[in-house]
């Protein structure tokens, strides 16, 4: 064995946790956000890897039973190459990587190979998964103790490493892991060795994500239950007298939107927020962006028009992304906030208020109506004649603002700071969003609801849009919609994302 060498890289083998990528640690997200490399498994939530920098390397090295994967020895190899070279390596695994995760074998590969390493440990499923079904491994009175055990060997075969006979005798939980396929040779097992057939057990089916799926029975029905619901892998399957405390104890079938499929069509940079909000709140949710965000091809009118800001009295922005367009052409022509000083400006919501804030500026008028004619009735107090206004916007913004503005006498030029175009899609909706019906679609600006049609073409768009629930963030994208001939059930009457999720929990809530 040769010695560690502390020039060389080092490999981080990084518990994930078991779905949930909230219940990644906060060393594992640090190793993440460091890396130069990431090694990745298949069952794992793809928000963890929006963790790693830009500039960090993601490598799939996945494993499902019955697929085409890599071997154990050739990762162990790609893992420890890159570690020679310097990097800093992680290792992602599902779950925590001790517990039936091979994080052992390739840490012993590393350490005889002379490579620095350090084990992340994560949240196992046997943790996890139990909690978020309302099911604790151990309880005062009922159970004190568990034993963790790999169901992925038939337990009527001969040759099986496990000893279930043992299992059958001892007074714990039990929770086995890799068992969809052998559960109902588990259940005949353990009854056939002594324990009693009315034993309370479980099968939990994604647990911790927001598709988690939990069947109650007992021994003697678990097996035809699960079948009849369509159980398969991955899953989990808990034996023992705790399972009967989730009647009491169960909290995520509970949350608002608990099972409901949501599809937010925002673009990947706005998504996050929104996405997260309808997670916490129990939903699966897709994403389809249907917008694509991109400066414009000419940014000349621009350009003049930040070179000639001493001239102007006001700024107008109606969206985030105007202020993230324009400061970054700001910046880019080497000016800053002092170029804005003597300038009023106009936010049209909190969004966008926040969004300027971040930069240092506090909007002057923030209407409570977040939408274009909430600003033009704020500036209906206000002095308009005579006043010029710039207005970075989209290439489909709209000019209902502008013309208020001047017909009252002041004078508004519109410039483009950005375009708001359909991205290309190849792919077709279920290969999208997978094969379960959307409940509910999220619009949050008329462009998407355009680029719906134009994307996935009249048919399949009137198909989907057709059969779900439609939910809109303001006024002007749910006249869009209905101009479409949508129905839409869903629309807050403030426009903010907290708002508009709030407003699609009640909704399911008054169900």
């Amino acid at each position: 064995m040769s010695d560690v060498s502390a020039s060389a890289g080092i490999v981080y083998i990084v518990g994930a946790g078991p779905g949930d990528p909230a219940l990644i640690t906060l060393r594992g997200a640090q190793a993440l956000r460091e890396a130069d490399v990431v090694f990745h498994d298949e069952l794992l939530d793809r928000r963890l890897l929006d963790l790693v920098s830009p500039s960090g390397e993601l490598v799939y090295v996945g494993k499902r039973g019955g697929r085409a994967s890599s071997t154990q020895q050739s990762i162990n190899e790609q893992i420890a190459e890159r570690a020679r070279e310097g990097q800093a390596v992680v290792r992602l695994k599902g779950g925590d990587p001790l517990v039936f995760g091979r994080g052992g074998e390739e840490a012993l590969y590393l350490k005889q190979a002379g490579i620095r390493f350090e084990i992340v440990p994560g949240i196992s499923a046997a943790s996890g998964a139990t909690a978020y079904a309302g099911i604790p491994l151990t309880h005062r009175g009922t159970a004190s103790a568990a034993v963790i055990v790999t169901g992925n060997e038939d337990p009527e075969a001969e040759t099986c490493s496990v000893d279930w006979p043992a299992l059958a005798q001892l007074d714990a939980t039990l929770v086995v892991f890799m068992a969809a396929r052998t559960l109902p040779a588990i259940c005949r097992t353990l009854v056939r060795h002594g324990r009693a057939n009315t034993t309370p057990a479980a099968v939990i089916q994604w647990g911790t994500w927001t598709r988690q799926k939990t069947i109650e029975g007992t021994l003697d029905t678990l097996a035809e239950r699960s079948a009849a619901a369509g159980i398969a892998s991955p899953a989990l399957i808990v034996v023992g007298d705790v399972v009967t405390l989730r009647n009491q104890l169960m909290w995520r079938e509970h949350k608002p939107l608990f099972s409901r499929h949501i599809l937010v069509t925002r673009s990947k940079e706005q998504a996050g927020d929104l996405s997260e909000r309808l997670a916490a709140a129990g939903a699966q949710v897709h994403t389809l962006p249907l917008i694509e965000l991109a400066e414009p091809d000419d940014s000349s009118p621009l350009d003049r028009a930040i070179s000639s800001l001493a001239d102007w009295d006001w700024l107008l922005f109606t969206s985030a992304n105007g202020v993230k367009f324009f400061f970054n052409r700001l910046l880019h022509l080497q000016r800053d906030v002092r170029a804005l000083s003597h300038l009023r400006i106009a936010a049209v919501g909190t969004k966008t208020a926040q969004s300027l804030a971040e930069r240092g500026i506090r909007a002057d008028l923030v209407p409570t109506d977040a939408s274009q004619r909430g600003l033009i009735h704020a500036f209906s107090n206000l002095a308009v004649e005579g006043l010029r206004f710039l207005f970075p916007t989209s290439d489909l913004g709209r000019a209902e603002l502008p013309d208020a503005l001047t017909a009252r006498g002041a004078q508004v030029e519109q410039v483009i700071a950005y375009q708001n175009r359909a991205p290309e899609i190849d792919k077709t909706i279920s290969q999208l969003v997978g094969n379960d019906p959307i409940d509910l679609v999220v619009f949050s600006s008329p462009s998407a609801i355009y680029h719906a049609y134009e994307v996935l073409g009249e048919r399949e768009a009137s198909a989907l849009l057709g059969q779900s629930t439609i939910a809109c963030l303001g006024s002007t994208t749910a006249a869009a919609a209905r101009a479409r001939g949508l129905r839409v059930e869903v629309q807050p009457e403030q426009s903010s994302t907290p708002n508009l999720v709030k407003a699609i929990c009640a909704h399911y809530s008054a169900l």
